[in-house]
């Protein structure tokens, strides 16, 4: 199991004046959910996100 130091937080809240940020998508929809924040994120939304992480961890690791 990670530790909370170690969770790559790639989602963020869009909400205005909220800075938080989580490891998963469903920890993300989670928040907005019980914290009203708008309706719930999709996967094609992070898409691009994603392919960028992968490919900066994958240079990273070479």
């Amino acid at each position: 199991r990670r530790r909370y130091d170690e969770i790559e937080r790639l989602y963020q809240c869009s909400w205005a004046d909220c800075n938080k940020a989580y490891g998963t998508l469903n920890h993300l929809n989670a928040h907005v959910q019980m914290q009203k924040h708008g309706a719930k994120r999709s996967p094609n939304e992070f898409k691009e996100l994603r392919k960028q992480w992968r490919k900066a961890k994958k240079e990273y690791e070479s």
